[in-house]
C-alpha cells in the first residue's frame, strides 16, 4: 500500500450470539433462535471498522491453531486487513465470547476462557518494530493489560509507537464486570502506564473512566484523564460523548436509530473517530464521526457492523 496502514495491536476472537426472544410479545413459548457465529474482539472489531472506512489497516496479535483461529483470519483477509503481524500458538485455544442479547439490544457477555485464551499469549518480541515506527497511527485496547505476557506487548507497542512519532490510541475496556468490579491482578498499574503512553484514551463514562479516575461524574473524569495533555473521550450511548483536549471540551450529542444490537459499538466508534482523525478533521468532528459510525452499527446484528465510508457520507448527509 502507499498510505501509511493504522495498526491495530490487541485481541481478536469469536462471537457466539444468542438473541433472547420478547417473551412480553411472543408469549413463554416462543423460540430462542438458533446462535450465530460472528467474528469479534475489541482490536478485530476496530480493525474490520476502519477497513471498512476505506483506511489501510494492519492488525497485530495472537490467535489459536484452531478451528476458531483459522476462522477469525478468514474474516479479517475478507474484509482486507493486512495480517502480517498475526501470530498463532498451538497451546492456547482462540477465545470465545459467547454474547447473550436482550430484546431491547442491549447484551450480556461470557468469556471463554476467562484467563489464559490466545490472545494473552503475544510477547513483546513477536512485535515488528518497523511496522509500527510507520505506522500512522497505533490503536490498542486495554483489554489486553490485565493478563501477561500480553499485557508487556502492548505497552512496549506503545513506547516504540511514541517515540517514533506515531499517535496513539487506547481504548480503556476495562471490563471490571468481568471480576464482580474489581481490579484484576497487575490490571490497574498497566492501565495506568498505558494512558500515561496515549495521546487518546477512549472509554465508557460510567462504567470505566468514573472507576478509573475515581471522579465524581464523567465529566470531571473525562478532565482528569485528558490533563491539558491528551485528548479523552467517554463514550455516553444514545446521549453521544463528552470529549476533553489541550484546549477545549465538548458534548458531542449521539445520532437517534433503531437499536438491533449493541455488541461491537463502541469498537464502531473507535473505527469512526480515528477515521475522522485521519481526515484530518477536529476533536469534535471526529468524535461525531465516532457517533455516526457507532449509531449505524446497532442497527444491524453482529459486533463487526460498521458502514461503509459511502453508507457514513449518506447518514452524515441525511441527519
Amino acid at each position: 500500500m502507499t498510505k501509511r496502514s493504522i495498526v491495530v495491536l490487541g485481541d481478536v476472537n469469536v462471537d457466539i450470539l444468542m438473541r433472547l426472544p420478547d417473551r412480553a410479545r411472543e408469549g413463554s413459548l416462543a423460540a430462542v433462535p438458533e446462535p450465530e457465529l460472528f467474528g469479534g474482539g475489541t482490536g478485530g472489531n476496530t480493525s474490520v471498522a476502519l477497513a471498512r472506512l476505506g483506511l489501510p489497516v494492519a492488525f497485530v496479535g495472537m490467535i489459536g491453531d484452531d478451528l476458531y483461529g483459522r476462522d477469525v483470519r478468514a474474516g479479517l483477509e475478507a474484509e482486507g486487513v493486512d495480517l502480517s503481524g498475526l501470530c498463532v500458538t498451538s497451546e492456547y485455544p482462540t477465545a470465545t465470547v459467547i454474547a447473550i442479547v436482550q430484546p431491547d439490544g442491549d447484551r450480556v457477555v461470557v468469556v471463554w476462557p476467562p484467563r489464559g485464551g490466545a490472545h494473552t499469549r503475544l510477547r513483546p518480541e513477536d512485535l515488528d518494530p518497523r511496522q509500527i515506527e510507520q505506522a500512522a497511527w497505533l490503536h490498542t485496547t486495554g483489554m489486553c493489560l490485565d493478563q501477561r505476557p500480553v499485557s508487556d506487548a502492548l505497552l512496549r507497542g506503545m513506547r516504540i509507537a511514541r517515540d517514533a512519532g506515531v499517535p496513539v490510541s487506547l481504548d480503556l475496556n476495562l471490563r471490571l464486570e468481568l471480576s464482580e468490579g474489581t481490579w484484576r491482578e497487575g490490571q490497574r498499574e498497566a492501565v495506568e502506564q498505558a494512558v500515561a503512553l496515549a495521546d487518546v484514551v477512549l472509554g465508557s463514562g460510567e462504567e470505566e473512566i468514573v472507576p478509573l479516575t475515581g471522579a465524581a461524574s464523567v465529566e470531571e473524569g473525562v478532565r482528569a484523564l485528558s490533563g491539558g495533555r491528551r485528548t479523552a473521550i467517554a463514550r455516553l450511548g444514545e446521549t453521544g460523548a463528552f470529549c476533553a483536549w489541550p484546549g477545549g471540551e465538548a458534548t458531542i450529542p449521539g445520532f437517534s436509530v433503531e437499536v438491533v444490537d449493541t455488541l461491537g459499538a463502541g469498537d464502531a466508534f473507535n473505527g469512526g473517530y480515528i477515521a475522522g482523525r485521519m481526515a484530518g478533521l477536529s476533536e469534535p468532528d471526529a468524535v461525531r464521526w465516532g457517533n455516526a459510525v457507532a449509531g449505524l452499527s446497532i442497527t444491524r446484528v453482529g459486533a463487526r457492523s460498521a458502514p461503509t465510508r459511502a453508507e457514513l457520507d449518506e447518514f452524515l448527509m441525511r441527519v
